[in-house]
């Protein structure tokens, strides 16, 4: 395997995490961590930068390993996950929350998240069809936007 291939891989397995045997694309989504506690109160700016940094590697990254693999979507592949996640929590700043406030986004993002990319409502299922990188990254970019549109809209409601 190459260099360029062994980058792939830990890319696109959000750092090897969505190699783990059980539920990997909710165990690679923890890939997102970093990303959130080091970025997140950066501003929007940076936040928006930094995701769409991550879609495009991911494409790139899921794109080899689909090749390398000869697997159209390979189940370990989760950097996709990861910029789903990111696109979910975007708005989002927990230096400016209360502690309990913060865990209770970050927490029902995930949850809300996972529960929408496991779903898959119209027309994200329908985004898979696309070419391997785009669309192992595709239809998690909308579960995000559905995702973003579901917290915000909780936390806009409930006013938590």
């Amino acid at each position: 395997m190459s260099l360029k291939d062994r980058i792939a891989l830990f890319l696109a397995t959000s750092f090897y995490l969505g190699k783990f045997p059980v539920a990997p694309g909710t165990v690679g989504t923890l890939g997102a961590i970093p990303f959130f506690l080091l970025y997140w109160n950066k501003g929007l700016t940076a936040q928006i930068s930094i995701t769409l940094s991550v879609i495009f590697i991911g494409i790139w990254a899921s794109y080899e390993v689909s090749r390398m693999y000869n697997d159209k979507d390979p189940s370990f592949v989760s950097i996709d996950e990861v910029a789903g996640y990111m696109i979910t929590m975007l708005g989002i700043d927990p230096s400016k929350l209360e502690l309990n406030q913060a865990l209770t986004y970050f927490i029902l993002g995930f949850v809300i998240f996972r529960v929408v990319d496991i779903v898959k409502p119209p027309p994200i299922k329908m985004l898979e069809k696309y070419p391997m990188g785009v669309g192992i990254v595709v239809d998690d970019v909308m579960a995000g936007i559905y995702s973003w549109i579901t917290l915000h809209s909780l936390i806009w409601i409930f006013k938590f």
